[in-house]
């Protein structure tokens, strides 16, 4: 019901609230609220008789006669201007058909893990060049001297690296067709929106379960750091263990990405096709924590090699590891909440 509710405001939007044209906006509200519970009585589902409500009432021209206001919508009527209604109507962009949908919505969950995949390599990456240099320096394995483990350590996170962006490539290839979905050049579409939500709902429960185990990776995730340190303290080896620490706790990191990202491709599509663009481009919305993302591990990562290389402090470089994860967490975590707040609103 909240679909065609929200319609029925799409509908009325370029036009002012006017004692006549609110009138007439609660008359079409209960006429298309009759007819939706009779679509229902009938046997039709949720969709199906949300569809049929929109086909028939759905164009305020036409039942503009019925209502009374042909005058008040007419070219020219005074309302707002002339100008700013054409204004209104050209920011808009064409509106998202159910099949681009289906399509879209397809092509996500046949990519899911392709998707984890990438993330995760990205994720462990600097494993091998955290904990290589600190073994060789230590441990005195013959043949394998600092030099040559730091060129392993860099030979494996650019390798893991290289194979994520293929696979970011060839995702982006497959989703080049729904370029403006991704980027929000879309009308929202109530018949869309409905599906997508039912199909989102369907995953829930699954991608709640994931999410859950997900974070109990994430959490654990600092315990390998926090113990090698504690039990090592005075021995010999803690700068090794404690490397091996960090990259346990990359590792822990990708196992809740790879867990949880394969099963929010449906709620992820349902983000996606319910954050069109129904006046104007410039309500088009970024991702800041994708923002903030993008930039900041390859910064991190950036001073982790200018830190080790230069300082030679391969034996204490890792540190920025554990306290870079902790810090975009909390980053994260702020900025996400009150970015899904300011998309979500307030609900009816």
């Amino acid at each position: 019901m909240n679909v065609l509710h929200s319609y029925l405001e799409t509908m009325f939007s370029p036009y002012p609230e006017t004692p006549r044209l609110l009138d007439a906006k609660a008359e079409l509200r209960t006429m298309m609220d009759d007819a939706y519970a009779g679509f229902l009585a009938e046997g039709m589902s949720e969709n199906e008789a949300v569809g049929r409500v929109i086909t028939d009432f759905g164009n305020l021209d036409e039942v503009a006669p019925v209502l009374g206001i042909s005058a008040e919508i007419a070219p020219g009527a005074p309302h707002r201007g002339a100008a700013d209604a054409a204004d209104d109507r050209a920011h808009r962009h064409p509106s998202i058909t159910l099949e681009e949908a289906k399509a879209f919505a397809e092509t996500a969950r046949r990519t899911r893990y392709r998707t984890a995949v990438g993330v995760a390599l990205c994720v462990i990456s600097p494993a091998l060049i955290i904990t290589l240099p600190p073994i060789a320096s230590e441990s005195g394995v013959r043949g394998l001297d600092q030099n040559i483990a730091t060129a392993i350590g860099l030979l494996s996170l650019f390798v893991f690296i290289a194979i994520a962006v293929l696979m970011f490539i060839g995702m982006s290839r497959e989703m080049k067709p729904f370029t403006r979905i991704n980027e929000g050049r879309f009308t929202r579409n109530p018949a869309v929106t409905s599906w997508i939500e039912n199909l989102a709902q369907k995953h829930e429960r699954g991608r709640t379960f994931c999410l859950q185990l997900a974070v109990l990776c994430w959490v654990l995730s600092a315990a390998p750091v926090l113990l090698f340190s504690l039990l090592t303290q005075g021995s010999p080896h803690q700068n090794v263990l404690s490397a091996v620490g960090v990259a346990m706790t990359l590792v822990l990191v990708a196992v809740g990405l790879l867990i949880f990202l394969p099963a929010n491709w449906a709620h992820a599509a349902a983000q996606k096709l319910t954050h069109g663009s129904p006046q104007s481009p410039d309500e088009q919305e970024t991702s800041i924590v994708g923002v903030i993302a993008a930039i900041y591990w390859p910064l991190l990562t950036a001073i982790f090699l200018a830190w080790s290389f230069i300082g030679n402090a391969w034996d204490r470089s890792w540190i920025v590891w554990p306290i870079g994860a902790v810090l975009f967490g909390a980053i994260a975590a702020g900025l996400g909440a009150i970015e899904s707040y300011r998309k979500a609103g307030p609900r009816r």
